[in-house]
């Protein structure tokens, strides 16, 4: 019979959120009646700054009055408790220091994170034919942060790494725990081998910027624009009554320079990069991006890639799809997920070569986008 492990830490995680354990880990501020009012009776705008997931955040909306500060962090609590890599006492942390591969790991997970998130993942896996693997830490752990391990990794080294770091349920599995009317009360993980670990990281801040949205949309707000770490949701009309505008950046290694603007009308936009971390290795750039599907890192010109989706989680992984793929493979993923029904678009902008850039983008989002400085279209016949 299998046994179940309990960790005490899941029991208290509503009281840690509730006693405002976030505040060591980022707290947000705000600004009341911060910037003009809205001349259709709106309401003010408001602003919420702060850290959180080893970035920042700002949320920007118009109501009659605030939202309270602590609603938005218990929302970004209540992920970061799950999901946070880098804080010991996380669930996703707890769960990779376990060792064990004939007892299951019980999460006491009452907002449904994990449940979520399993399926997100799993779905965006199976679309992509996995392109998309939250089970390849170990794989990146290989490699060494910005590839400095890429002298000593072999191909015996990467297949034998790869047999234990894939997302799939021989290997790594989760189970929703109901009570009798079907309500999550939390899950059951289990691994086959006690060096299996997890990384929600390229999903995990879309999902939070859903979430926090859903916050400012239980207390009546409908003209929102959130962002966490450069994933953006936006909903409704600035103050000015006019779609948020939203700029995507040029893909170069130091600075900043705008690239274009975006506008938004109730979806969310994610960007993807590999510009700022790649290494070169006798003349063949190597990006931080692996591909989980062979566990070596991706050669292609792909420099960002941008997704709209009406839901930031979905955005943040397809756009991690598409630097896994590259420019031609990666439109033609986009391409394959509009002909399903799918409400995605997509901006690629790629290395041009010499120092130049190029783009790509799907006709509706190109149609949309007002350059600050135009690029030439990509040719795929140039591909790399």
């Amino acid at each position: 019979m299998t046994s179940v492990a309990k960790p005490s830490i899941d029991r208290i995680t509503k009281a840690l959120a509730v006693a405002g354990a976030f505040v060591a880990f980022g707290c947000g501020t705000s600004e009341r009646g911060a910037g003009s009012v809205a001349a259709d009776g709106r309401g003010r705008v408001w602003v919420h700054q702060g850290e959180a997931q080893g970035t920042t955040y700002t949320i920007k909306y118009l109501a009659l009055d605030s939202v309270p500060q602590s609603a938005i962090d218990a929302s970004l609590e209540e992920v970061d408790i799950e999901m946070n890599a880098w804080r010991p006492e996380s669930a996703l942390s707890r769960f990779n220091a376990f060792a064990s591969t004939d007892t299951v790991f019980e999460l006491a997970d009452e907002a449904g994170v994990w449940s979520l998130l399993w399926d997100i993942s799993s779905d965006v896996h199976r679309e992509s034919k996995g392109a998309f693997d939250v089970a390849m830490a170990p794989l990146m752990k290989l490699w060494g942060f910005r590839m400095q391990h890429r002298d000593v990794v072999t191909p015996a080294m990467v297949d034998s790494v790869h047999a234990f770091a894939r997302f799939r349920t021989d290997v790594v599995d989760y189970n929703d725990v109901e009570d009798d009317n079907g309500a999550i009360l939390g899950g059951h993980l289990s691994k086959s081998d006690p060096r299996v670990e997890l990384d929600f990281n390229a999903v995990a801040q879309g999902y939070t910027v859903d979430g926090l949205a859903e916050v400012l949309m239980d207390h009546g707000v409908t003209d929102m624009m959130v962002e966490l770490g450069g994933e953006v949701k936006c909903t409704g009309r600035n103050a000015a009554g006019e779609p948020w505008r939203i700029a995507i950046d040029r893909p170069q290694a130091e600075g900043r320079t705008l690239q274009a603007v975006l506008p938004l009308d109730n979806t969310s936009v994610c960007t993807s990069g590999n510009y700022r971390k790649v290494t070169e290795v006798n003349g063949q750039k190597l990006s931080h991006t692996l591909d989980p599907r062979t566990g070596a890192p991706v050669t292609h010109s792909l420099l960002s890639a941008t997704l709209v989706t009406p839901s930031a989680a979905y955005a943040d992984a397809y756009a991690t799809v598409c630097m896994v793929l590259g420019p031609d493979k990666g439109a033609a993923w986009v391409d394959s997920l509009q002909r399903a029904g799918k409400k995605v678009e997509a901006l690629f902008i790629l290395d041009g070569g010499e120092g130049e850039y190029a783009f790509w983008a799907t006709p509706r989002l190109r149609a949309q986008l007002e350059w600050l400085e135009a690029l030439p279209e990509y040719d795929s016949q140039q591909a790399n």
